[in-house]
């Protein structure tokens, strides 16, 4: 099994983590540090990653967990703040699929699957992110077109994404955003492009799951049956 691949599959990030772990030298093989992607593990190979030994887990889980404002998704973190991580009860090694920013709140999905993380997260595949978002000042309609027919913004930032207007008091505004790709910040850079600031940003929708009456902080295992939805 590939190297970058086996990594994945024991559970240490996503493919592309992975890849940027080897590439960074944090992965040993047998004590020789080894940055070939394509190196092929062997049964009875001793593979470390950022000193710890690593091994594939039969248990694949896979959590649904609101996010509450003020944690971020990160797995390591040297100022000690609030980690996602932290709020899931389990001895397995999990990360997240995708990131929320620290004040971004909502569905977040936590996994120690490699791969299926890489399926949920790569652009290719085009899984459907809902938010509802709160803003200071608008963005006109010809430029909710650009957008969805995709854009770049000032910064060079290419992005595409469906804006709906729900609700409008005074000069604040409820918007429902619906993203495949999901770059980072990309709603609050497309809104402040055209003039507009986002003051609440909740993601409502990820994949084909919702939060239901899931309250911030609290989390459920998701089922066999959900996972092998998601992945078709």
């Amino acid at each position: 099994m590939r190297l970058n691949k086996f990594l994945a599959r024991c559970g240490v990030d996503s493919r592309r983590k992975c890849d940027e772990l080897i590439r960074n030298s944090k992965v040993s093989v047998n004590g020789n540090i080894i940055t070939n992607f394509g190196y092929q593990v062997l049964d009875d190979d001793i593979v470390m990653c950022e000193g710890k030994y690593v091994n594939i887990e039969d248990d694949k889980v896979v959590y649904l967990l609101n996010k509450p404002k003020g944690y971020i998704c990160t797995s390591k973190d040297t100022h000690d703040r609030n980690k996602v991580i932290d709020l899931i009860d389990t001895n397995l090694r999990l990360f997240t699929i995708g990131r929320l920013d620290r004040d971004t709140t909502g569905i977040i999905l936590l996994t120690n699957d490699g791969d299926l993380a890489n399926q949920l997260s790569h652009p290719k595949y085009e899984k459907e992110k809902k938010y509802f978002v709160k803003t200071k000042g608008k963005i006109e309609s010809s430029d909710i077109k650009k957008v969805k027919n995709g854009c770049r913004l000032e910064d060079g930032t290419k992005v595409r994404a469906k804006i709906y207007q729900s609700s409008q008091l005074g000069n604040n505004y409820e918007w429902d955003v619906i993203l495949t790709e999901g770059k980072n910040r990309e709603i609050k850079k497309i809104f402040s492009n055209f003039g507009a600031k986002v003051t609440l940003l909740h993601r409502y929708f990820f994949a084909g799951f919702q939060l239901n009456n899931i309250n911030p902080g609290k989390y459920r295992k998701l089922s066999k049956n959900e996972l092998n939805q998601i992945i078709k």
